[in-house]
């Protein structure tokens, strides 16, 4: 449980600090290589490969699909203050609470067409809805059939935002950004997201 709460949590300040730049219009459905560009101020979309958490009242956690032991120490030494870094063609990066991710090529790059800030029904805390263009909602419309159960990164400026769960709730072409946010915080994630 505590490691589904760290993966839906999201650092609502880092995250903000990470948009500052981010977001562009251009959409993909598909790299030219294996990692596509390693830092981009774009938003993009990549399918998990592993993830690695390190919850100091859980001890270390190695997350998701069975994984080679010696990329599972790469990730376990990997430092999240460093640049992402590629191992075995795949894309090391973290989010802010420093849960490391072993990404596979992006998925999807950039395809905003809009976001919103709305309220969690009853609470204060407050959400990002994400419209994609119909370029980057059709592909992730497939992701939804085609990977069911996977989990998507939702990345920008190399640092994971959060992490969904592939289902069927994604072939509509929007996602939603989720964690500890307020309205001042997810008004100004959906701002930058918007801008693009």
């Amino acid at each position: 449980m505590v490691a589904v709460h760290l993966l839906r949590t999201l650092a609502p300040l880092a995250v903000v600090a990470s948009l500052v730049t981010a977001c562009g219009n251009d959409s993909s459905s598909g790299p030219a290589d294996a990692t596509g560009d390693a830092v981009s101020s774009t938003v993009q979309l990549r399918e998990v490969a592993a993830r690695f958490a390190q919850d100091t009242s859980q001890g270390q956690e190695q997350l998701g699909p069975q994984t080679p032991k010696d990329l599972v120490n790469t990730m376990k030494a990997y430092d999240c203050s460093s640049q992402p870094t590629v191992v075995q063609g795949k894309l090391l990066e973290c989010d802010a609470t420093r849960n490391v991710y072993l990404l596979e090529a992006p998925l999807i790059t950039g395809g905003v067409a809009s976001a919103k800030p709305l309220p969690v029904g009853g609470t204060h805390e407050w959400y990002v809805k994400v419209l994609f263009d119909p370029k980057a909602a059709t592909t992730l419309s497939a992701a939804a059939d085609n990977m069911p159960g996977s989990e998507l990164a939702v990345v920008v400026n190399g640092k994971v935002l959060t992490a969904l769960v592939v289902n069927s709730g994604l072939k509509d072409g929007h996602i939603g950004i989720t964690g500890d946010l307020d309205q001042k915080q997810a008004t100004a994630i959906a701002d930058e997201l918007s801008r693009s």
